[in-house]
């Protein structure tokens, strides 16, 4: 199926799908192709619009729109979030990146296997796990494989799942994807409630056992932004410590930037993390997500 997207607003597929959001897309040439809801989409961009084809009717332009949240209107969230020098520079130089509106059980489970680990080998992971317990999917004469379903991997034995290099994340995801499975995690009443309940519900214990292992508020606020719409959320990791550490020193406690100027690698505690989280927030306010993505790429550009 080949279709044309009309961009009304501003938008930049590059930036998009290179900020670390997704990890089942790569560039060919000038294509991109992505292993997407069950199937595979190609898009490249020319100006104002974008030329795509797919594996699927049902990933054609509306899906497109939807997923790429292309109704938006970026320039009136920029516009929110650009209070200070140091955000401006990120949205200028990054102009046009928008959050990713994800498969929720996909970008949870991704976000599980982020721990600890690069862009590539979140990327290296997915795509083992995908192809070992994914469904087959063709388009163009190339093989791909769908994302597994959680019941998949709650079957799957956990030295299988070690198998695809998860190493010591094997079990987290198995009692994950068996949560998510059973039914104890509901998706639509995550989606339903605002943003502070949303992100206690995905890091809550349910009977006295945690029901999503391996969910800190970190991989919760990554899900919340990039699957459930909660533009607020602001993941918090080295990078973006750093970049509120040298642009932002007010926003976190003095204790912690001791810390970091002892050791550039030093991690939040639960406690620092949730007062930081509430410092971004009340700075950038219902769109903080969006500062969060820029000041990410920035930081992560000057290294």
């Amino acid at each position: 199926m080949e279709f044309t997207v009309p961009l009304g607003s501003p938008f930049n597929l590059g930036y998009t799908l290179d900020s670390g959001q997704a990890f089942r897309w790569r560039r060919k040439g000038e294509w991109w192709y992505g292993v997407v809801s069950g199937g595979v989409l190609k898009l490249r961009q020319e100006g104002d619009r974008l030329l795509g084809s797919s594996s699927s009717d049902l990933l054609g332009a509306v899906y497109v729109t939807s997923y790429f949240r292309l109704d938006d209107d970026l320039d009136h969230i920029l516009a929110g979030v650009s209070k200070d020098p140091a955000i401006t520079k990120a949205v200028e130089r990054f102009y046009g990146l928008r959050i990713i509106r994800q498969d929720r059980w996909e970008c949870l489970a991704s976000f599980v296997l982020a721990t600890n680990a690069n862009i590539p080998r979140i990327q290296k992971m997915v795509s083992e796990l995908s192809a070992r317990f994914g469904r087959e999917v063709w388009f163009e004469g190339e093989q791909y494989h769908a994302f597994p379903s959680p019941g998949d991997l709650a079957d799957a034995p956990v030295s299988d799942l070690r198998r695809c290099g998860l190493g010591y994340r094997a079990p987290f995801l198995k009692k994950v994807a068996k949560s998510v499975a059973q039914g104890k995690i509901d998706f639509q009443r995550v989606a339903s409630l605002p943003y502070e309940d949303s992100r206690r519900l995905l890091t809550s214990e349910l009977f006295g056992e945690k029901v999503l292992l391996g969910v800190g508020p970190k991989v919760a606020d990554c899900v919340l932004l990039y699957a459930f719409g909660k533009d607020e959320a602001f993941p918090i990791d080295v990078w973006i410590a750093r970049a509120i550490s040298a642009s932002y020193p007010e926003l976190l406690s003095a204790s912690f930037r001791k810390k970091l100027r002892k050791d550039g690698k030093a991690k939040l505690s639960p406690k620092e993390y949730s007062a930081l989280s509430q410092s971004v927030r009340r700075h950038f306010g219902e769109y903080a997500g969006y500062a969060q993505q820029y000041l990410f790429m920035s930081a992560r550009e000057s290294g």
